[in-house]
């Protein structure tokens, strides 16, 4: 059994802490409880883990004891990680979330490379659309590192925006990416149809009787609206798909990001859209997780 709730407020030594919050974890279930546990107390007493193991005696305040007892309650009900300590690693970007968007997977760093790899190989001022922006991750790696970039995101949520536009200004990129509000492309002005360059989307891509079955640090915490698309889990990517080929520029390249079981047959249907050039590229995994359509 862990030690009661209340001890860990009595404990100033942080490898006591760090054995208390491990075997809590350890007891809910959590996986790699240790490092959960090391990265929690980081957040919490604003010190970097190696700075914790090498001056384990230095004490641990009581106020941080306090909120660092209530984060291991927290990841211990299953809440996740990145929500608790309110940040994400995404490339060479911190960025900052919490349940208004998806945390960002590393399938989704392979999508940014993608539309990255895109953008810089066409001369002149590339537009690039982040369709379905959530966090921002993908907008704000295209801005940071493309500099020649003219980037747009989009999302129908006014809460996803709030939390990419706070992102964007944290990593001083804000005035170089216009975000609007809206439904997929629909969300652009008209007189970019026919001008986009690069399209990049993560959309929802879970079937419907898929979500109940999701582990619960997903099905519970994550938004249903940036993770189930439909029955068929295509319906949002096929709507993008469609809606693209009049917004893209004789260049254009789409980008999406699907499941292992869907891009195959995604690219099957873009060239029975019209989709000039269909291909679909491999996570770590070798599973294949991005369409990539070009318009010509």
């Amino acid at each position: 059994m862990s030690k009661p709730f209340t001890e860990p407020l009595e404990m100033e030594s942080s490898l006591h802490l760090l054995a208390w919050a491990a075997g809590r974890l350890a007891e809910s279930g959590v996986y790699k409880p240790r490092l959960n546990a090391e990265l929690l107390l980081s957040h919490c007493t604003g010190r970097s883990r190696v700075d914790i193991y090498a001056y384990p005696e230095r004490p641990i305040p009581r106020e941080a004891r306090e909120g660092f007892a209530a984060a291991v309650e927290r990841r211990a009900a299953g809440e996740p990680l990145q929500y608790i300590t309110g940040s994400k690693g995404f490339r060479h970007l911190d960025l900052q979330v919490d349940r208004r968007v998806l945390i960002p997977r590393p399938e989704t760093e392979l999508l940014a490379q993608r539309a990255l790899e895109a953008a810089a190989a066409m001369e002149g001022r590339p537009v690039v659309v982040d369709v379905g922006t959530g966090s921002g991750c993908v907008a704000i790696s295209v801005a940071v590192e493309c500099r020649s970039a003219a980037v747009f995101a989009t999302d129908i949520s006014a809460d996803a925006l709030e939390v990419a536009r706070a992102n964007a200004a944290r990593q001083g990129v804000e005035e170089r990416i216009a975000f609007r509000r809206g439904d997929l492309l629909e969300a652009l002005e008209g007189e970019l149809r026919g001008l986009l360059d690069v399209v990049v989307s993560n959309p929802p891509y879970i079937r419907e009787d898929e979500f109940p079955g999701l582990p619960p640090e997903v099905r519970d915490h994550e938004p249903y609206i940036a993770l189930v698309a439909g029955p068929t889990g295509m319906e949002v990517q096929l709507r993008l798909m469609r809606q693209a080929l009049s917004w893209l520029s004789p260049r254009g390249v789409l980008l999406i990001e699907g499941g292992a079981d869907q891009v195959e047959k995604l690219a099957a249907l873009a060239l029975g859209m019209g989709y000039g050039k269909v291909c679909a590229h491999e996570d770590l995994n070798r599973l294949p997780r991005v369409l990539e359509a070009r318009r010509g």
